[in-house]
């Protein structure tokens, strides 16, 4: 009976040690499940939090995953191992995890204790797109770029919080202050001066402080691309748009993306609508293809694109004169149309090639086009909306080639100039295009312009465009140079000059509030000069000017609003004395 009892106590004793291990097995990974979860909670908590810190609880979390590996190991190799080893090792992750847990409540400890540090409400400067602190700017406060990078080569004494995009410190640049960065990186090179301290992720200012971070990384892939994007009219994806020609048209618009176009195999784009005067349907319908994608898209990446696109529509040559929402305005509110219209249907099949590497001027884009379309003449209906234009018909619609132009065309595109969103800011844009037209009429076309706004100070700006065309042949109307008037020389009749050959350079200097008491007012002054000239000869040849009169010119001053998209010109020909031309502009002069 006695040894029957030994043996009960013995399996019993045994029972319980086995079952002490694998409580005490469940107690750490409970522990360690515990641990993780305030860490989790730690990272996604609205609290602003040092970098620093970030690594200390990051280094952690490493080393729980490790433990955690251990006790599964030792769980598989129980069997084979002396109980009392068994029971060494346990206590001893157990001790691991206890230091652990302590080292992770006094970080969070401290967090808590710590007063959350916060960017002003209003910060001294705001910057929209890509921000650059020259060498010798020294800036004393708080400032917020939204949605581009921040280079800085001079001194900043003050705060910085960049909203998608990255803080660039170069070698001899001073940043005495935070940055706050929401989806994006801080670079800080050797032989910079840094201060403060870094805080990723901040999210009292960001529009898309919800999202994830793919979503994050398209929205910086559509502010990087923003350049190369074609103006649409309309909003979102309503297609919206009033002309002399067709009446309104209204319809659905599924505008081209970039980050479609990298993240997905196959994107497709185009609009779809009907104009309410001409009584038709109207669509263009595209696809692109990344063949080739590697890098980097915001920075460094290299992306070729094969696509195509069909059409059956209302074209314009005169995007290049005013966006589509602004000449839908202008023509329903003054019955003023700045565009000439004609019936536009065919295809075009492309390669697309965009590279993002850290060329100085950003991202270059080269393209390659085949067209192949036919074009029909458009006439004006006249459309009366408003009283006050009773007396202000629309202009009539000028008659264009009808036929079929197929054309193979190159164009190069590169720099920042259109990701400006504010007088305030600098940057340059270059593009180039040769188009040769291979039936009927056999031209070449060259065209090549040059745009830079330059950043004075902070109270005054200088923008130029320089352009100029030229082509072999004379041209039909829809490919023809026209200069006079609205986008142009503001003081002339509208499209006055017409020809094969073309040169034009537009002026201003912008002023910022220069009187006190209307603070949303900036004052400009501005020069225009162009040169037009008809003749059948190399594309090189009829540019001699042999006579200053030939260069038709303009001068005048206007008022704009703080972002100068809003403009009213006041503009005086030199050639002759004549009252004032008054030009009100809704678009950005170029």
């Amino acid at each position: 009976m006695k040894k029957v009892f030994f043996i009960i106590l013995s399996f019993s004793l045994l029972v319980q040690g086995v079952l002490a291990q694998e409580t005490e097995k469940w107690k750490i990974e409970d522990l360690i499940d515990e641990i993780l979860k305030k860490i989790e909670n730690y990272y996604s908590s609205e609290e602003i939090i040092p970098e620093d810190q970030i690594l200390r609880q990051k280094e952690m979390q490493k080393q729980l995953e490790k433990i955690r590996k251990q006790l599964e190991i030792l769980r598989k190799q129980k069997e084979y191992m002396d109980p009392e080893k068994f029971q060494e090792e346990m206590e001893k992750i157990h001790k691991e995890t206890i230091e652990i847990q302590k080292t992770t409540q006094e970080l969070l400890g401290a967090l808590k204790e710590k007063t959350k540090p916060r960017m002003p409400v209003s910060p001294t400067f705001i910057f929209k797109g890509d921000t650059e602190i020259r060498e010798n700017d020294f800036i004393e406060g708080d400032i917020f770029v939204q949605d581009g990078n921040l280079v800085i080569y001079g001194r900043i004494n003050g705060n910085i919080l960049v909203e998608n995009g990255d803080v660039i410190i170069k070698s001899g640049a001073e940043v005495n202050g935070d940055i706050y960065t929401t989806n994006g990186e801080v670079i800080i090179s050797e032989g910079a001066k840094f201060t403060g301290q870094i805080y990723r992720n901040f999210h009292s200012m960001a529009e898309i402080d919800k999202a994830t971070s793919y979503s994050r990384k398209k929205h910086r892939i559509e502010i990087r691309y923003k350049q190369f994007y074609e103006e649409q009219p309309g909003f979102d994806n309503f297609y919206f748009e009033f002309e002399r020609v067709s009446g309104f048209k209204v319809g659905l618009i599924f505008p081209r993306r970039f980050a479609n176009i990298i993240y997905k195999p196959i994107s497709v784009y185009g609009y779809g609508g009907y104009a309410t005067k001409s009584h038709r349907w109207i669509f263009s319908a595209g696809i692109d293809r990344a063949l080739i994608n590697s890098g980097d898209p915001i920075s460094s990446g290299f992306l070729l694109i094969l696509g195509g696109k069909f059409f059956s529509t209302i074209g314009t040559k005169d995007e290049w004169l005013i966006s589509p929402n602004a000449n839908t305005i202008s023509a329903l509110v003054w019955n003023y149309d700045y565009r000439d219209y004609f019936k536009h249907e065919g295809f075009d099949i492309y390669f697309d090639i965009y590279i993002g590497s850290k060329f100085p001027l950003g991202i270059q884009n080269i393209k390659l086009n085949y067209s192949n379309a036919n074009y029909a003449s458009e006439t004006t209906k006249y459309i009366k909306y408003f009283g006050w234009n009773k007396k202000r018909p629309f202009r009539e619609n000028p008659p264009v080639y009808e036929g079929n132009l197929k054309s193979l065309s190159l164009t190069y595109e590169t720099g920042s100039f259109k990701l400006i969103e504010s007088f305030r800011k600098s940057g340059i844009g270059v593009f180039f295009s040769f188009e040769k037209e291979l039936q009927n009429f056999n031209y070449k076309i060259f065209t090549a312009e040059f745009k830079v706004r330059m950043n004075l100070s902070k109270y005054d700006n200088f923008g130029l465009r320089f352009k100029i065309a030229s082509s072999d042949k004379i041209l039909p109307k829809q490919k023809s140079f026209e200069i006079g008037g609205f986008g142009t020389l503001y003081a002339f009749p509208y499209k006055s000059f017409e020809g094969n050959k073309m040169m034009l350079a537009n002026f201003e200097y912008i002023l910022k509030n220069p009187i006190e008491i209307f603070d949303l007012v900036n004052f400009f002054i501005f020069f225009d000069a162009g040169y037009i000239n008809t003749i059948e000869d190399k594309i090189t040849a009829g540019f001699k000017i042999k006579n200053i009169n030939e260069i038709k010119s303009d001068f005048g001053f206007g008022f704009g609003t703080e972002s100068m998209k809003t403009r009213i010109y006041f503009a005086w020909r030199t050639d002759k004395k004549m009252p004032p031309v008054i030009v009100v502009r809704l678009s950005n002069p170029f």
